[in-house]
Order: C-alpha cells, then structure tokens, then sequence
C-alpha cells in the first residue's frame, strides 16, 4: 500500500502520521519528538531495536524503561512501540502475552510513537491475526527461548499455557481520549516481525 494514503487514513482516525524512508529517519524523528528531560518506557520490540533508539536515548540523557519495568514503563512521558500489523483502514493491532506493552498503549502515557515498518500493513483484521499467530508469534517465540507449538511447528497451535504469547489482542481504532499525542510513524523499510 501506498504510505502517502495509509497515513491519510491514519491522519482521518485522528492519529499523527509521520512517513519515514528508512530506519535513520524514523530514529531521528522519535528523538525530535522526545524532549530530553522526558522519560520514556517501551514493552519488546524487533524493529525499536533495529532502530538502535534505546542507546540513543540514554546516550543523550532520557530515562528508560523497558518491559523489565513494566510499571514505570506504564507511567512514563511517552511509550515506543512498534505494531504486530496495521490494517489498510488505519487500525493498529498487538497480540501479547503479558499485556503490559498493549496497556501502555492504550492508557496512562499521555505520549505514544508507534514505529511500524512497511511489511506489517495487511489488508484487514483477519490478515492481522494470520499474519501474528502464524509469523509473528513463531519468530519471537524462537527468539525468546519458548516451547510453544508456534515456536516448534511454525504455526499457532492455540496453546494456553504460562508461556503462551497470545493472551490478549488489541485493536486501537483511535486514540484514547486520554492521550495528548499518538504518533505512526510509517516506515519504507520492512523492520521487525
């Protein structure tokens, strides 16, 4: 899909679209964004990791919380985020285990920046789901040590143990009236799961 008109389909939601051609550039935009006497907290993510922002961040003096601090994580100025998918429409969807990152997302940061690469845009809902339970989930299962059938089939097996990853899926259709700001930054790259 054309990043021009997914984020004139993010902007009609009420989200603050921001088209980033490559990795560099969306590093560059969350530190224009985020003043440095701000502190800022972020659950897992692949593609914030590829974008090198936690080092950054601390490097020029922010305070970081990451889902290690779950709950300053949830108070902080801003949260980053990256997105499992992001619907042609202009919906944001994550699946978690925990639920930490998806209820920082959704309430009690006043300030969010999702960083969403171009290979997590999918036509709908259902293309959401598929592309988490049978892609998503599988590689950060992998990577993060799990037994999960998805870790060792490579699909869902709609597990519901201690280490499943699939407890809880939002679907964030706009920003929460308590939110100040929720910025998408749309990148041209493909970044993350």
């Amino acid at each position: 899909m054309d990043l021009n008109v997914m984020a004139k389909k993010l902007a009609a939601r009420g989200f603050i679209p921001v088209i980033c051609k490559d990795a560099q550039k969306a590093a560059d935009e969350i530190l224009g964004l985020i003043p440095v006497n701000e502190t800022v907290g972020t659950g897992g993510s692949v593609t914030l990791t590829q974008l090198d922002i936690k080092n950054k961040l601390a490097e020029r003096g922010n305070r970081f919380f990451d889902r290690n601090a779950y709950q300053s994580a949830a108070h902080a100025d801003w949260f980053l985020s990256s997105a499992n998918a992001l619907t042609e429409s202009g919906e944001i969807i994550n699946t978690d285990g925990s639920g930490n990152r998806v209820a920082s997302l959704i309430f009690g940061v006043p300030n969010v920046i999702y960083a969403i690469g171009k290979n997590k845009i999918v036509k709908d809902f259902d293309a959401a789901v598929d592309r988490i339970r049978n892609y998503t989930c599988h590689l950060n299962a992998v990577r993060l040590g799990k037994t999960t059938p998805c870790a060792i089939t490579g699909k869902c097996g709609n597990c519901s143990g201690k280490e499943c990853m699939c407890n809880v899926t939002t679907i964030v259709h706009h920003p929460t009236r308590y939110q100040d700001k929720v910025y998408v930054l749309l990148i041209n790259e493909d970044l993350g799961y």
